[in-house]
């Protein structure tokens, strides 16, 4: 399935496809097809064995791997955090400034415990909370994806679902497969800041797509493609507990 096209100009199109591989359309007219490339799939066991710090890995970009990372990940979306620079370098705005100046959600929010986690500019709209989940699993498994292999991450990504509520579960596989396949799109040579800003624009680009709905169909239950943005509600739209 095609996800998305790049105009290269005078040498015409190129649509890369959900498994990596693209179709390029030069200027001629005429089609070629470029096969999706060998990823160096690392295995389980060796990112377990990195996790855990039993080896002494060397990477140049923060990894997925244990609770801290996984923590820093999440919050890097937020002015301030500890790997802003990382994915946001040279001023460009994090994930909760986009929000806050083009969706008119509450600046500065502490998505975990903030006052205001719970505050949207409308009331279909995801909280911040529930995009900060999103955005993590997302940019956790493509980086995870860039250092291990996609496969390897999406192993991953199943094993840390055990045990969670099956609703849970479907909406993380949802965002990591989503992450994954962004990871393949942007190729292996993509940096994390240029990853953070394809999962950032994909997010964003779901709310658009949720803002267009009349209110007819205004529910929180995400459009059928892209990520899922929404917590698993109850029949009285409270969050249901992940375990």
């Amino acid at each position: 399935m095609n996800r998305t096209a790049v105009n290269l100009g005078a040498g015409g199109f190129v649509s890369y496809m959900e498994d990596g591989g693209a179709t390029v359309i030069v200027d001629d007219g005429s089609m070629q097809l470029q096969e999706a490339p060998e990823y160096d799939e690392k295995g389980v066991l060796r990112f377990v064995s990195d996790n855990f710090n039993i080896t002494e890995p060397e990477r140049d970009i923060p990894l997925p791997l244990g609770a801290d990372q996984q923590s820093a990940i999440g919050a890097s979306g937020q002015a301030g955090s500890e790997l802003q620079e990382v994915f946001y370098p040279e001023g460009a705005p994090p994930f909760y400034d986009q929000l806050a100046e083009q969706y008119g959600y509450p600046a500065g929010v502490d998505p975990l415990s903030g006052p205001r986690r719970f505050d949207r500019p409308r009331s279909d709209l995801p909280t911040p909370q529930e995009l900060r989940d999103t955005r993590q699993h997302m940019l956790a498994s493509a980086l995870a994806a860039m250092e291990y292999g996609p496969r390897t991450a999406a192993r991953v990504g199943d094993l840390n679902e055990l045990g969670a509520n099956r609703l849970h579960q479907a909406m993380d596989k949802r965002n990591n497969a989503v992450g994954i396949s962004l990871f393949k799109q942007a190729g292996i040579n993509a940096t994390p800041a240029q990853i953070a800003q394809m999962v950032d624009k994909t997010i964003l680009d779901q709310l658009n797509t949720i803002l267009k709905r009349p209110a007819s169909e205004r529910s929180y239950k995400s459009p059928p493609s892209g990520p899922d943005v929404y917590f698993p509600r109850d029949e009285y739209q409270r969050f249901i507990r992940d375990h």
